[in-house]
């Protein structure tokens, strides 16, 4: 399932409370969702879209929400690794 070394979790440092997870990420961030306006008063549900993801990460559809990931017992808290992310400089 996932391909990456086992990371850290973000919020503890722990590695011995992580485990690999699939994550369902949100199909469109609010940038796309909106033509790139600010929308006031809108609350993002999710953290991470997959317009925010780099495409040759991603599953081909009709999965490409769900991404290889980890979470943590610990804190409780899904996360991906940083290489799936675009660089800000990129959207």
């Amino acid at each position: 399932m996932n391909h990456h070394p086992m990371e850290s979790c973000p919020r503890c440092g722990s590695v011995q409370h992580v485990r690999p997870k699939g994550i369902l990420i949100g199909a469109a961030s609010p940038k796309k969702r909106f033509n790139g306006e600010e929308k006031a008063g809108y609350q993002r549900l999710d953290q991470l879209a997959v317009d925010e993801c780099k495409p040759t990460l991603l599953k081909p559809a009709p999965l490409k929400q769900l991404v290889d990931g980890f979470f943590c017992d610990h804190c409780g808290m899904g996360f991906v690794t940083s290489d799936l992310v675009q660089d800000a400089e990129r959207s």
